[in-house]
């Protein structure tokens, strides 16, 4: 899957966001100032380690990757005293910014997707949030990928979404369904907005 994933957190009573790990939010920041900073030290400074164009190109690069992982940023914001979501929608250039209330929020559901490609009975959860009327389209708040044991159904390691998302949705005041038992596809779909 080409989306970086969220995880989600409560702060205090006021607020429920769901961001990428803080590590990666970290390593975006520092490819794109270590790559400015790697190109200037190679534009004024007198290098003779490498060639200056090297680090030109180099710090050029590294800047652009990280400003291309910012972009793709995806995460969401529930305020619970306001009532309201502000979502950021990568991928893109230019994400998309979105908000609303609390009200146009459907439900959280569970499901399960299968991906032996990647590992011998590994199924990889997804907490997927839908909006009323596809208002929105259906969004990946959370995922954790398990090895099942040989000959154990499908929803066999499902058990901390599980608990999770029936939290999540309660705090939001929606339905949460478990799909978990049945096969579903990739949700993601990278590079592609409505």
């Amino acid at each position: 899957m080409l989306e970086t994933p969220l995880y989600g957190k409560f702060q205090g009573e006021r607020r429920l966001v769901f961001l990428p790990p803080a590590i990666y939010l970290t390593l975006v920041r520092l490819c794109i100032g270590g790559g400015l900073l790697m190109f200037l030290y190679g534009t004024f400074f007198d290098v003779e380690f490498l060639y200056p164009q090297w680090w030109q190109m180099i710090g050029l690069l590294v800047a652009a990757a990280g400003g291309v992982a910012a972009f793709a940023l995806q995460s969401v914001t529930f305020d619970f005293r306001e009532k309201t979501y502000s979502r950021r929608q990568g991928p893109g250039m230019f994400p998309k910014w979105t908000r609303g209330r609390l009200e146009e929020l459907d439900a959280v559901v569970l499901i399960a997707e299968p991906n032996s490609r990647l590992m011998a009975g590994g199924v990889t959860y997804h907490l997927m949030l839908h909006w009323k009327g596809v208002k929105e389209p259906p969004m990946v708040l959370q995922q954790d990928t398990r090895v099942l044991p040989g000959g154990m159904p499908l929803n066999y390691g499902a058990a901390q979404l599980l608990t999770i998302g029936g939290r999540y949705a309660k705090s939001l005041g929606v339905s949460f369904y478990d799909n978990s038992h049945f096969p579903s596809s990739n949700p993601a779909m990278p590079f592609r907005r409505p």
